[in-house]
């Protein structure tokens, strides 16, 4: 059971930061295309040079949209990974003054938490989702549920890194071992340039 949820996080982790890198070429080639088309093809010189040519069918109306839900996805698939790397904020007062024996109830109790929260988004996100499913996006037409369920998504990645930091916890690799100190960090980032 741990080898298959520890792979299962590590897979879901990898295609998460594939889709974000993938969602992220996407919103930026259909920016710049926004910008030429609209600051280049409407330009006055372009239109004195081809006046037979109506250059407006060119620009494209859902692009902002389209940019918009991309980014509402590569948040949460962010949020997954900042989950599995354990980069997002922490309170860490409290960890540096316990005993190792408390730490591993707090880490314990942390991502008992974390289960929970996880599960009633699942929960609840996907009864929102039944509410979504007749709403269509203005621009692109597309059913608002696909936007939506990058809740439900996210919560499901969470849930499955939180079942392996559970696996960790159990063979006795603690998340206190595991994890690197926020200074270790600083200071790898500063020698990377």
């Amino acid at each position: 059971m741990y080898t298959f949820v520890t792979t299962l996080s590590r897979n879901i982790d990898r295609f998460s930061r594939w889709m974000m890198i993938a969602f992220f070429m996407v919103a930026f080639i259909v920016t710049v295309y926004q910008v030429f088309s609209r600051f280049v093809l409407q330009s006055e010189w372009v239109r004195n040079s081809l006046p037979t040519i109506d250059f407006s069918s060119f620009n494209l109306t859902w692009g902002e949209e389209l940019i918009r839900y991309l980014f509402v996805w590569i948040v949460f698939l962010g949020i997954g990974i900042m989950y599995k790397t354990k980069g997002h904020a922490q309170v860490e007062i409290l960890h540096h003054y316990l005993s190792d024996r408390y730490k591993i109830v707090l880490n314990y109790m942390v991502e008992s938490i974390n289960a929970v929260m996880f599960l009633f988004l699942i929960l609840f996100g996907s009864r929102i989702l039944a509410f979504t499913t007749h709403q269509i996006s203005p621009a692109m037409g597309i059913n608002m549920t696909l936007i939506y369920s990058s809740v439900l998504v996210c919560s499901v990645f969470c849930l499955v890194h939180c079942l392996a930091n559970f696996a960790e916890m159990t063979q006795g690799n603690s998340i206190s071992d595991s994890e690197i100190d926020v200074e270790e960090v600083r200071h790898e980032q500063s020698n990377i340039g």
